[in-house]
């Protein structure tokens, strides 16, 4: 196995050692999996602890007091970092040239120069396949599917008739794409399916698939969308168009309201609504509070009006005394005879 130093590795990716450079390294792991001879990295606060627990030799890092006492790899940019570093110990994996004998290809499928086309690999009728893309195993598509140049579909990938995937798409396993989407009428009690009769685009150099942890009996409604290292919990609901940020953990049972944004983790059983969402009682009183408050503004012009003709009498009293002609005034203790 390839071994680096930490040393070599900062001048790969433009960084700064502190601490002992000649350390070894001969992969990289997260921080709860790495070992005396893994490099790591740390690229948000809430993994400080995990950092300063981690077994690791090195850590990638942006803040040099992350991590007190441990061998870092000080850059701006963690995952940019990140990223260089890991074409050194992982070279980008694409299979070589051929088409399995096990692969069912459809009438009029045209494959282009250099693709692989692995086992139990299905396609449709009419389907495209552009020079050096790959199929691996497993990989269904449907009729008049385009897969464009350099891209790679992994095992177990199923894409829905007329769908198109432009260059250098990456597919991760399991994916689905153009399936048909929530669309349903209803009349009279009852709801009638609605035809899906569009297509799914897929433009140039995309990657679909992320570090997502969906729990067992999750919902995930119509255009809800949850940020790469976030975990949810089982059963937990996302209504339509809620999103939830990064690198958080949505405990079990956890309910978001529909166009609501998930910015913290939330505890099991939760319910919240809003952006940022919080607690649905809390936001149901703010949403109370919201609509008096025409009529709040317009006591308050009241209450400042009050004030202010108030304070105004005070001083107009005042100046009018002291501009009053000095043979007026009385001394105190004297009578005019």
């Amino acid at each position: 196995m390839e071994a680096y130093t930490l040393g070599e590795i900062a001048s790969r990716v433009h960084g700064t050692v502190r601490g002992d450079a000649s350390r070894p390294v001969t992969g990289i792991k997260p921080l709860d999996q790495a070992g005396p001879e893994d490099l790591s990295f740390v690229a948000h606060p809430r993994y400080r602890r995990a950092a300063a627990t981690s077994r690791a030799a090195g850590l990638i890092a942006r803040e040099q007091d992350i991590a007190p006492g441990r061998n870092l790899i000080l850059v701006e940019n963690p995952y940019a970092a990140l990223a260089v570093a890991m074409e050194l110990f992982h070279a980008p994996e694409h299979p070589s040239s051929g088409i399995s004998p096990l692969a069912a290809l459809g009438e009029e499928t045209r494959l282009g120069r250099d693709v692989f086309i692995g086992p139990f690999v299905v396609t449709g009728r009419r389907c495209r396949v552009a020079d050096r893309a790959a199929l691996m195993p497993g990989v269904v598509l449907g009729d008049d599917v385009h897969v464009g140049e350099d891209s790679l579909i992994h095992p177990g990938v199923v894409v829905y008739s007329r769908s198109r995937l432009g260059a250098r798409v990456i597919v991760h396993a399991g994916s689905v794409i153009g399936s048909d989407g929530f669309g349903y009428a209803e009349q009279g009690g009852a709801r009638a399916k609605i035809p899906q009769v569009g297509n799914v685009v897929v433009e140039d150099d995309v990657e679909i698939g992320a570090c997502v942890t969906i729990g067992e009996g999750s919902i995930l409604v119509a255009q809800s969308g949850v940020a790469g290292s976030t975990r949810l919990g089982r059963a937990v609901v996302l209504a339509g168009q809620a999103g939830a940020a990064g690198h958080l953990t949505l405990g079990d049972g956890s309910i978001v309201g529909a166009k609501s944004a998930v910015l913290q983790d939330l505890a099991p059983g939760s319910f919240v609504v809003g952006h940022p969402a919080v607690d649905h009682h809390e936001w149901k009183r703010c949403q109370a509070a919201l609509r008096r408050l025409p009529e709040l503004l317009r006591a308050v012009a009241r209450l400042e009006l009050r004030l202010g003709s108030s304070r105004g009498a005070a001083p107009e009293a005042h100046r009018s005394v002291a501009a009053r002609p000095a043979k007026a005034r009385r001394s105190p203790g004297r009578r005019r005879r």
